[in-house]
């Protein structure tokens, strides 16, 4: 059931889906960010840029959900200049389409010039476990977009970490919100587990919402509401602005209620 609704159109936004980390769920995110998006607003206002080699993205919302909109511009040490100046563009060039969301994949790395690009987004998602070998880069990747965001002095894009492969039952999130306490980023919702999607959909075109386990359901749906609150809606520049801090983690459990 769609749950698009009838309300102002919102302003464009750009969303990256990025972390140095690998094998964090950075192409599973984007395919559910995309998936959840299209949802809530008409899905040809989403287009999905795929910058990873591996084009897990493209191929899976090819067969899933064809009527997204999707660009394979991957960023390789080949193609890095080139593609990184074409994505650039469009994101330009998507600033004067009121109601559209561009989402972009980025791969594992430690490009300057990528992470440059991703801080002139209005957000990106950093998805990462709990374990300290995926808390550690990510955290190092949240400082070096810290240092951009002071460098030209303004809060966006607004960082926000979004748990994966949390175990079910999982409450506590203290080592993760002191982990990041100085940094400037908010925590997302928990999702139990990215890679479950895949076997939901299998690279096929499947109604995963009616299998038994509604765990991942569940997830994705506190995930898209987040989304469409905080970032579409724009609930973040509003706290950002009443705060005025440099400074906002915000614990998911208050921020997705």
């Amino acid at each position: 059931m769609s749950k698009t609704k009838t309300k102002p159109v919102n302003d464009a936004k750009s969303i990256f889906v990025a972390n140095v980390k690998g094998g964090v769920g950075k192409s599973t995110l984007s395919i559910m960010l995309a998936r959840e998006l299209a949802e809530r607003i008409p899905p040809q206002n989403i287009t999905v840029i795929d910058t990873d080699l591996q084009r897990t993205a493209t191929e899976f919302l090819t067969n899933s959900n064809p009527e997204i909109n999707l660009e394979f511009l991957p960023v390789t040490p080949a193609f890095e200049n080139t593609n990184i100046s074409l994505i650039q563009q469009f994101i330009k060039q998507n600033q004067f389409r009121p109601g559209h969301v561009v989402i972009v994949d980025t791969p594992a790395g430690s490009s300057q010039r990528l992470w440059n690009l991703v801080a002139e987004g209005y957000a990106v998602l950093i998805p990462t476990t709990l374990s300290n070998a995926d808390l550690l880069p990510t955290e190092n990747f949240i400082r070096n977009m810290d240092k951009v965001k002071a460098r030209y002095g303004k809060y966006h894009p607004h960082l926000v970490v979004i748990p994966n492969k949390i175990p079910f039952g999982q409450k506590d999130f203290s080592i993760m919100a002191d982990r990041l306490k100085n940094h400037d980023v908010v925590i997302g919702p928990a999702l139990r587990d990215l890679a479950s999607v895949r076997h939901f959909y299998n690279g096929r075109v499947e109604n995963w919402e009616s299998k038994p386990n509604k765990n991942a359901s569940n997830d994705f749906e506190k995930f898209g509401s987040f989304i469409e609150r905080y970032i579409l809606d724009g609930e973040l520049d509003k706290i950002y602005n009443k705060n005025n801090s440099s400074k906002n983690v915000i614990p998911f459990g208050k921020i997705s209620n």
